[in-house]
């Protein structure tokens, strides 16, 4: 600060420069005995009456003549005491006098020098020239300066970006955008543009520094900021990111020859705004193409951003309001023909549907006029363009912003794109249900997709009309299909029944075939176990479950102890009629038999195979707690008490249908299922081994036609002595309780008044019973219990580059599995005799334990673990033992510090192989015959192997739970010969 001299403009000064310029000068000059601190400033002042300087009042008073200054000084030293006044005014020294001057510290009027206060409060040494050579920056930051000042540097050079950027921060508010003090951003520019008080604020600035701002962020971020301080002169900032959105559309490469005109008009409308140099007389900047690309690109990724925030109501509704805006700009600028080319746009998103609905329905027009030669099992070529057109529209719809926002539309075009790939394959109800067990099992491999997918797409689409069309042609066909499986299904299922359930796993038998051999004395292995019926939990419902469960980290596996062939999940075989009073009877009886809650309770609790154990079944009146309890207090302890085994019924799916109350979105979480959620964080917390099954399964309400039977006593079956007519079939023997029962075999029949769904008829989808079983993942399982893959059909998979080809599965030549090695079990303990689905995972055979009808999986028909005599080595084997000769294969294996035997490593690669896709660490463990719980580190052995030169041959994936194999890369790094043919390695 400086003695005053010559009259110029008096500084304005803010509160906290103020401040901290008088700490300076009292600390500086605090050995005078003067009490008066003289400053040059606007004497206008507002800011507060006093402060205080090290414990020292300080009083802050403006004077507007020099009058007025000797008034306040005279009686501010009139008055005892050691407080110090400042005064401020804009009256020159000469004007003040000698007499007045000598009664203030050190006899002068101090001149705040602007840079130095500049430098003082950001802790610089010295400015930047180029920064100095801005005139107008200095007062700005010294107006703007924040409550203590500017946060301080760590070097002693006080830069022009630095100090621009903290500025640019604080007059345009941009710390609400999330950008940094010193570094404002495009993006951080355009979200500004949104808050209007922000916008209006800087406009208010003084023109100097609001022209020096605008410069200079035109600098630092090029195009964005080239529009957008048009359109905030022109008083349009709020049009800013709605502009930039219409802009990528018609800036798309793709959209040139429909967007010239509209361009013209865009950039006509940016022209016209007004701009602080053309209102001084100044040339305006052309606005170029590539002004327009970079403020598009800007504005899509803020958009972007936007839409994927999660949480944020503030910004939800914002992006919605730039959305809402950019469409009212599409119809102004007779832009909509672009709309097609964006990402953002809501026209965009429902040009996309239209894209599906054309393809779907041309790919249904290809069905149609083959259906004859597909009916019949005929191999069809590898590609349809129909389905490769299909699968490439449901790709751009996903990849549109708005997909997330619109799941529920983008889940039905994917099932609709899945089941189109389905209805490609070989059909031909008569082979493919050979047998009850070849049915229900069938049913959980790829019928039970098929229904869950079937079911999403009859909820339909909202808006386009075309795609309403598509979708009822589709699911009329699909349901075609089904309705003729069901039929061929009721012929057998009537077969069965008179004759006996053979090996099959039924609803009675699972207690002693799967809980048993968990429970029991001389089980290998045993742990508590939490046992869920979900009561009327269908096949297509168990998908979506099981999906869930596993991607929150449940291992799901095969329960059934000592079954040969692949491990899968498993179907068991519901009672008949299909009523929970008699089939979740007999699950908790073991036995055909009927009864209610109590009956049930009172059978399973005491099963011998208990072995005494405390054992508690948990039903609906049971299951809820006071106020502030997720459970009831009798459940918690059971579920906290590891020596206790517990079972519970869970009626939401049965109670849902059963009360009428339709779905608006027809899929199933674990939060839909009262209790689920709660009871398996219970399980994981005590390492319980989980069952999930049910008692029967059921068909949906799909404006079917009722058949009116008054007292009938299921809307699925009836009990009265007519004959079986249209969509119906007679049940008679041991498996009919009752002994004979009339049942519906067709879904869309009923014999009761409409409700949301049934059950007690004979349909695949309600004699169906899902088993699911899971462990907490790296738990070690027990004997006899085998991880699983994901279990989705080969069709149900949208990744596959070849997802726009059916593929047909083809015939592999079976060979001998590699046993897992289990510790502690003894060779006589292996089963060498016709056990449980023996017969049913033989390739080729046929009836009620017969062979499996194909599925979506590779090898599903014919399954790859039975045993075949002198097999001849397919594509993958060739592959493995081609590896296995090279002399990579052999230097790497020699380098490994804890070598893998070949014979793992080769039973590795097949299973992964034949996975085609990722596989659970603890499947590919067991593959090797290695425990589950040493899979991370046997699989990282495998990749010091595999990955030469570190080349993801063998990769995790899936957050650590999975591994995949490349055979492309894997035959590149090894120098191995072309990809085999049919067959072979790398489907």
């Amino acid at each position: 600060m400086s003695v005053a001299a010559g009259a110029s403009r008096p500084l304005p000064l803010t509160a906290a420069a103020l401040e901290q310029e008088i700490a300076r000068l009292l600390r500086r000059y605090a050995q005078s005995d003067q009490r008066v601190l003289l400053v040059r400033a606007d004497p206008e002042w507002t800011g507060p009456a006093g402060i205080n300087v090290d414990g020292r009042p300080v009083r802050i008073t403006g004077c507007l003549s020099p009058l007025a200054v000797m008034e306040r000084v005279s009686a501010h030293l009139d008055r005892d005491g050691d407080s110090v006044l400042v005064v401020l005014t804009d009256a020159e020294e000469s004007a003040l006098g000698t007499g007045l001057l000598s009664r203030a510290i050190r006899q002068r009027v101090f001149v705040v020098e602007p840079w130095r206060l500049v430098e003082e409060s950001f802790g610089a040494q010295q400015t930047d020239p180029r920064l100095a050579a801005e005139g107008w920056a200095a007062e700005a930051l010294i107006d703007a300066m924040p409550p203590g000042g500017w946060p301080r540097l760590t070097g002693a050079m006080l830069t022009r970006e630095t100090a621009l950027g903290r500025l640019a921060a604080r007059r345009l508010r941009l710390d609400r955008q999330g950008a940094a003090d010193d570094e404002p951003n495009a993006a951080a520019l355009l979200l500004w543009s949104a808050d209007t008080a922000a916008v209006e604020a800087f406009r208010s600035l003084r023109a100097p520094e609001r022209e020096g701002l605008t410069t200079w962020l035109r600098e630092i971020t090029g195009h964005p900021a080239d529009i957008l301080f048009r359109l905030v002169d022109g008083d349009r900032a709020g049009d800013a990111l709605p502009l930039g959105l219409l802009c990528g559309a018609l800036w798309h490469p793709d959209a040139q020859s429909v967007a010239q005109r509209a361009q013209g008009g865009v950039l006509a409308y940016i022209s016209a705004l007004g701009t602080p140099a053309s209102r001084a007389g100044g040339s305006r900047p052309p606005i170029g193409d590539a002004s327009v690309r970079g403020f598009a690109a800007a504005a899509e990724d803020v958009v972007a951003r936007l839409l994927r925030a999660e949480g944020s109501t503030d910004e939800r509704r914002l992006a919605d309001t730039v959305l809402d805006r950019a469409e009212d700009l599409l119809v102004q600028f007779d832009a909509r023909q672009a709309s097609r080319h964006s990402d953002l746009l809501r026209s965009g998103f429902e040009d996309r549907i239209e894209g599906v609905a054309e393809a779907l329905s041309t790919a249904l027009e290809e069905l149609r006029s083959d259906r004859g030669t597909t009916a019949t099992g005929t191999t069809e070529p590898a590609v349809r363009p129909g389905v490769a057109a299909l699968a490439q529209a449901t790709s751009r719809l996903q990849s549109h912003a708005l997909a997330g926002k619109q799941h529920h539309r983008v889940r039905r075009a994917e099932m609709a794109q899945r089941l189109v790939r389905w209805l490609w394959r070989p059909y031909d109800p008569v082979s493919q249900v050979s047998g009850v067990g070849v049915a229900v099992q069938a049913q959980i491999d790829e019928w039970g997709w098929v229904d869950r997918a079937r079911d999403d797409v009859w909820l339909g689409e909202p808006h386009s009309a075309t795609l309403k069309d598509a979708y009822r042609k589709l699911h009329d066909l699909v349901l075609d299909r089904g309705r003729a499986l069901n039929e061929v299904f009721a012929a057998k299922l009537a077969s069965w029944t008179a004759t006996g359930p053979g090996d099959l796993l039924t609803v009675d038998t699972l207690l002693p075939r799967v809980v048993a051999p968990l429970v029991t004395d001389t089980a290998e292995y045993r742990r508590p176990v939490l046992f869920v019926v979900l009561d009327g939990m269908s096949a297509a419902v168990a998908t979506e479950l099981a999906e869930e469960l596993r991607a929150q980290n449940w291992e799901e596996y095969d329960p059934v102890p000592r079954a040969t062939g692949r491990a899968r999940r498993r179907a068991v075989v519901a009672a008949l009629p299909t009523v929970t009073r008699v089939s979740r009877a007999s699950l908790f009886a073991a036995r055909l038999t009927t009864g209610g809650a109590a009956e049930e309770r009172k059978a399973f609790e005491n099963h011998p195979f208990w072995g005494g154990r405390p054992v508690r079944l948990f039903h609906k009146g049971s299951l809820s707690g006071e106020a502030g309890r997720s459970l009831g207090e009798d459940l918690t302890e059971a579920l906290g008490d590891e020596s206790v085994h517990v079972g519970v019924v869970l009626n939401a799916i049965d109670d849902t249908l059963d009360r009428g109350r339709g779905r608006v979105d027809d899929t199933w979480t674990l939060s839909d299922i009262g209790a689920l959620r709660t009871l398996l964080e219970y399980a994981r917390f005590q390492g319980r081994a989980v069952i999930l099954t049910s008692d029967h399964g059921h068909v949906l309400e799909r404006n079917g036609t009722l058949r009116a039977v008054p007292g009938a006593p299921s809307a699925r079956h009836r009990e009265s002595a007519e004959p079986a007519g249209d969509g119906e079939v007679e049940l008679i023997g041991p498996r009919v309780v009752g002994g004979r029962i009339i049942a519906l075999w067709d879904p869309g029949l009923r014999y009761l008044p409409a409700k949301a769904g049934y059950h007690g008829g004979a349909s695949l989808a309600e004699v169906t019973i899902p088993l699911l079983a899971f462990l907490p993942f790296g738990s070690s399982a027990p004997a006899g219990w085998r991880a699983l893959p994901d279990q989705q059909p080969e069709w149900w998979s949208l990744e596959s580059e070849e997802a726009g080809a059916p593929q047909v599965p083809e015939p592999r030549e079976a060979r001998m599995p590699v046993e897992p090695r289990r510790r502690g079990r003894k060779a006589a303990d292996v089963p060498t005799g016709p056990t449980l689905f023996d017969d049913l995972d033989m390739p080729g055979a046929t009836g009620d334990s017969g062979g499996l009808p194909m599925t979506g999986r590779p090898g599903a028909g014919a399954d790859p673990a039975a045993p075949a005599p002198q097999a001849a080595p397919n594509g993958d084997e060739a592959l493995v033992a081609e590896l296995l000769a090279t002399e990579i294969f052999a230097a790497q294996h020699q380098m490994t510090p804890r070598r893998v035997p070949k014979a793992k490593i080769q039973a590795v690669l097949l299973a992964l192989l034949e996975a085609g896709g990722p596989l659970p660490l603890p499947v590919v463990a067991e593959s090797a015959g290695e425990h589950p719980v040493r899979a991370s580190g046997f699989v990282a052995t495998l990749q010091r192997v595999l990955n030469v030169d570190n080349y993801p041959v063998l990769s995790i994936t899936d957050n650590g739970r999975s591994a995949r194999l490349d055979p492309h890369l894997l035959r590149e790094q090894f120098g191995i010969g072309a990809r085999p043919g049919p067959g072979a390695a790398g489907r």
